[in-house]
């Protein structure tokens, strides 16, 4: 007998990944269909991996991962019709017990996925938890994807195919982008000239591609909302050319319909073929060099004894204990908390991670915190408690300190909001900066200071505090002018933490002898027009500013600000010529941290145009930020908010949803910004 014959024999009957007296694994091989037929008869539920080499190889390539359902199941090697002199073998796969089942089940351990947030080809913000409260979901099929990949081009109608049939289904489809060398722009002209009209989130940190260990274009990951479990990871089919054959075994759709259907998916996993990603290499990085100053110049400012954050980065054990969580927090976006979309302008107070920065950190975590016995910066004392705790080292001590006055907070209830008016009586004075330090930091929401001057009867904004919303001095060349017996009013806007508390909180006036090249000028577009649905997760309203510059104007800097249902905000230039320009994006609007953003070069703008708003919100138990306001409120129910009578000729007919109004449980939408007059 010829000894490649003799051989093929052998392995078709050889028993493989161990002996099983009940029911002995078997291997057996079919060629006259064309591609290589396997018939794997073993235990039934007990995952097998499928594996092919040759005589003179050691090392056996990944085909598949069976889940035999019955006691025997028949798989296809399509790559045995380009390399046909191959031989296989089948092992068990270490055993999971899962006891949900009321008998014993063998598995390989389920691999879970961890929440990220990503923006996408068109600037919408996606996280993967956020499908979890949507009672129309049941899983997400992640397909990792790049530009210039012919395996892509040839996909695209199968892709699109089996989203219009499994998205009604309840199953979400996204792409996923992670090449080192494609960008936003490239990735839009790629989706265009394709065709492809589903969200495709640029993962430019590829710290998804990493977490999903993807490696190739395609590669498919199909999670299970419930828990996020991977119930398939793989290659769509297993064409060899550009397009499916009789034989042809289409993994996906076989994989979504068992899991719709409750069944056993098989194969689980299977081999990808395609084009690589393009992954940056990042050497594994030191703690004393890389990480610890990091960590110093980036979370310090909040991660420091009796600050902000929950828990304090002193040293090498505390940023151990906590970098789970660290790295959590990297991959969904929470932290550091900055907001703007990096696609569109530049800001002088971004404190985000770099993409280097990030993939950097999180390796380093994936690795197992190492660390290299060099010196650790944290150890040094920590910086001075700084704002909001006390006036900001930065502009040092208040040319004159106003006090607000004592304000009686009581443990728990509803606390309305309170006026403070207090006259200037300092003569004319220019204003290089203007702080409120709040008193009690737990207990304030929001303080806002307008003055209003006796010549002019329009009350403007000065100055205000709200968590993240700290910028510092005006702009360079700007200053505000507050005239001899101008009225200052305060808006005070406090919330019950539990304990009974007095807040004295205080204004500091930071005053320049010099007149400013252009008095700086604060003002919003904004509207109490929209009404809120109920059980809606993106509900759009649009407004703009009125009337248009008159003269060309310079604008420095934004505050958006929504309650706890909005969603994103964006800020245009809608020039005369009718071009327009994003001057910001906010893709994922976080109520916690109201964000303000200087540019990092001013931006000029023509007569004639207006700065057009753009707010969305989220009225659904989706939104995270809403189910905890909901908690807090100790059963009312802030989706169905009615009429409120204190707005007693509010313009809009909203009887089911949520209107403009004071509280937090109410909803916002003002665009504030700053900018300046030119000549």
């Amino acid at each position: 007998m010829h000894l490649k014959k003799l051989i093929t024999l052998i392995f078709s009957g050889m028993i493989l990944g161990g002996l099983c007296h009940a029911q002995p694994t078997q291997l057996g091989i079919d060629r006259s269909a064309g591609p290589a037929r396997l018939t794997l008869q073993g235990e039934t539920n007990r995952d097998y991996s499928l594996q092919a080499g040759n005589l003179s190889s050691t090392n056996w390539t990944f085909l598949s991962t069976l889940s035999l359902i019955n006691s025997n199941q028949t798989w296809f090697d399509s790559a045995s019709t380009v390399t046909p002199a191959r031989f296989y073998r089948a092992l068990k796969v270490d055993t999971y017990t899962n006891s949900f089942y009321p008998y014993t089940v063998y598995r390989s351990a389920p691999e879970r996925a961890d929440d990220f947030r990503l923006v996408d080809h068109l600037g919408i913000s996606h996280s993967l938890y956020y499908v979890e409260n949507d009672p129309t979901v049941k899983a997400v099929v992640l397909i990792f994807t790049g530009n210039g990949c012919a395996s892509i081009a040839q996909f695209v109608p199968t892709i699109e195919a089996l989203s219009h049939q499994f998205t009604p289904q309840g199953i979400v489809f996204w792409m996923v982008d992670a090449n080192a060398a494609d960008n936003r722009s490239n990735i839009v002209a790629q989706a265009n000239a394709l065709g492809i009209d589903l969200p495709i989130l640029y993962d430019r940190a590829q710290l998804v591609a990493n977490a999903f260990h993807a490696s190739t274009t395609p590669e498919v990951v199909c999670l299970d909302k419930l828990g996020w479990p991977i119930f398939y990871r793989g290659t769509i089919d297993d064409r060899t050319g550009s397009l499916p054959v009789p034989t042809t075994q289409n993994y996906l759709s076989n994989a979504l319909t068992s899991f719709l259907a409750n069944g056993t998916v098989s194969p689980s996993q299977t081999q990808t073929n395609g084009c690589p990603i393009t992954l940056n290499s990042i050497p594994t990085p030191s703690y004393s060099t890389d990480i610890a100053p990091m960590i110093q110049a980036k979370c310090i400012g909040c991660h420091s004894p009796g600050n902000f954050a929950p828990f304090a980065l002193t040293n090498y054990a505390s940023v151990t204990s906590n970098m789970a969580q660290i790295r959590l927090s990297i991959l969904d976006g929470s932290m550091p908390p900055w907001h703007a979309d990096y696609n569109y302008q530049t800001y002088t107070n971004d404190f985000s991670l770099s993409t280097t920065q990030a993939a950097m950190l999180v390796k380093w975590i994936d690795a197992g915190g190492p660390n290299d016995g060099g010196p650790d910066v944290l150890t040094n004392p920590p910086p001075p408690i700084d704002y909001p705790f006390a006036w900001p080292t930065s502009l040092g001590t208040p040319s004159n300190i106003i006090s607000i006055g004592s304000q009686p907070i009581p443990a728990t209830g509803v606390i309305g909001y309170r006026t403070v008016n207090i006259t200037w009586t300092g003569g004319d004075v220019w204003l290089r900066a203007a702080v409120v330090l709040p008193g009690t930091v737990p207990v304030v929401h929001h303080i806002l200071a307008y003055n209003k001057s006796v010549n002019d009867p329009v009350q403007t904004f000065m100055t205000g505090y709200v968590p993240g919303a700290y910028l510092g001095s005006f702009p360079p060349g700007t200053a505000k002018l507050l005239t001899n017996n101008t009225t200052i009013q305060f808006q005070l806007h406090y919330i019950a933490n539990g304990v009974t508390n007095n807040d004295n909180s205080q204004l500091g006036l930071y005053t320049t002898p010099i007149a400013p090249t252009y008095p700086l000028i604060q003002t919003s577009s904004w509207s109490d027009q929209f009404c809120v649905p109920t059980n809606t997760n993106d509900y759009v309203f649009v407004t703009d500013s009125t009337p248009p510059f008159a003269t060309n104007v310079r604008v420095y800097e934004f505050s958006p600000h929504l309650h706890a249902r909005g969603k994103s905000f964006k800020y245009e230039a809608i020039y005369t010529n009718g071009t327009s320009e994003v001057l910001l994006s906010v893709p994922f609007y976080e109520f916690n941290w109201q964000t303000a953003y200087r540019l990092a070069q001013p931006k000029d703008l023509p007569p004639g145009t207006i700065i057009r708003c753009t707010a969305h919100w989220d009225n659904s138990t989706q939104n995270a930020d809403l189910m905890a306001l909901y908690n807090e409120q100790s059963g009312s129910n802030p989706n169905y908010a009615l009429y409120s009578p204190s707005y007693v000729n509010y313009p809009v007919y909203c009887p089911y949803g949520i209107i403009f109004n004071q509280q937090t449980w109410d909803e916002m939408f003002i665009g504030y910004f700053s900018y300046a007059v030119l000549p």
